[in-house]
């Protein structure tokens, strides 16, 4: 793990490689298991029948945590977004200004509720459970540079697997 940097500062991502997903609900099945019940990475199966987990993007100009009254959503030393409980007036701001629809309510509780890339497990020097147990590896989570450059060799690969099709065709 890298040293804790700047509070808001993000210095790690997950990345979510849809081309390498298998739609085979481990990241989604690890999550409820670890947060009793409540998943924050949903499998779900589109129209076409491909599967495709969502989750909390942990947006670098995150619009939950701009318009958020209180402060109760923010980042925390790593950069990846999550709800400060005791702040939180369960107004729903951040549910309204997020694209993906992400945090959500708790009914219990009432605030808002969303993945915070398993910060209770980061805090112990672990890694995400949705990341730790992909079996495809499609999820990648690292220090930036770390994960950039892991995806650029991800597309590289593709790019040249197509390019040799294009040569050997298949008979």
């Amino acid at each position: 793990m890298a040293e804790e940097g700047v509070k808001g500062k993000i210095t790690f991502l997950r990345y979510i490689d849809l081309d390498k997903c298998m739609g085979c609900y481990t990241c989604q099945a690890v999550c409820d298991f670890i947060h009793d019940g409540k998943p924050y990475i949903i499998v779900y199966e589109t129209s076409i029948g491909l599967k495709t987990p969502i989750s909390c993007m942990h947006c670098s100009r995150a619009p939950c945590v701009e318009v958020c009254p209180t402060g109760a959503m923010t980042r925390d030393e790593s950069g990846a977004v999550y709800v400060d409980t005791m702040k939180c007036i369960g107004c729903m701001a951040c549910l309204y200004a997020c694209p993906f629809g992400i945090p959500e309510l708790d009914p219990e509780l009432r605030v808002a509720t969303k993945c915070d890339l398993c910060r209770p497990l980061r805090k112990q020097g672990l890694d995400p459970a949705c990341y730790a147990m992909c079996p495809a590896e499609a999820i990648i989570y690292g220090e930036t540079k770390e994960v950039a450059d892991k995806i650029k060799r991800r597309k590289a690969e593709q790019l040249v697997r197509a390019k040799m099709l294009d040569y050997f065709p298949k008979t």
